[in-house]
């Protein structure tokens, strides 16, 4: 979706230093998500089934109730990191210990 935006009451300094701000947190952004990506490497499904000691298809199933993070590479690639399934299964095992 494209966005349109009109610097009304900026000056042409003031509207590149916004930019060049919004840009910086992007690039921020995107290098802590790479020096994750770095220290850890992707999980497949298999592997992460394996892991949670499931089958695919419950980790399918986990997945679409949101109680598993799955990283979308591209339409045939799906990929989990280790610290976010343990993450999520304590999360889990959290809220099913808190409501009974």
């Amino acid at each position: 979706m494209e966005q349109h935006i009109q610097f009304v009451g900026f000056s042409m300094q003031e509207a590149e230093r916004f930019l060049k701000k919004i840009v910086s947190a992007c690039i921020d952004e995107h290098h802590a998500l790479q020096k994750n990506a770095e220290v850890e490497s992707p999980l497949t499904p298999s592997q992460a089934s394996q892991a949670l000691k499931v089958s695919l298809p419950t980790l399918r199933r986990y997945v679409q109730l949101g109680l598993i993070r799955r990283h979308d590479l591209g339409p045939r690639r799906k990929v989990f990191y280790q610290s976010e399934l343990e993450e999520d299964v304590k999360k889990v095992e959290a809220s099913v210990f808190t409501h009974r």
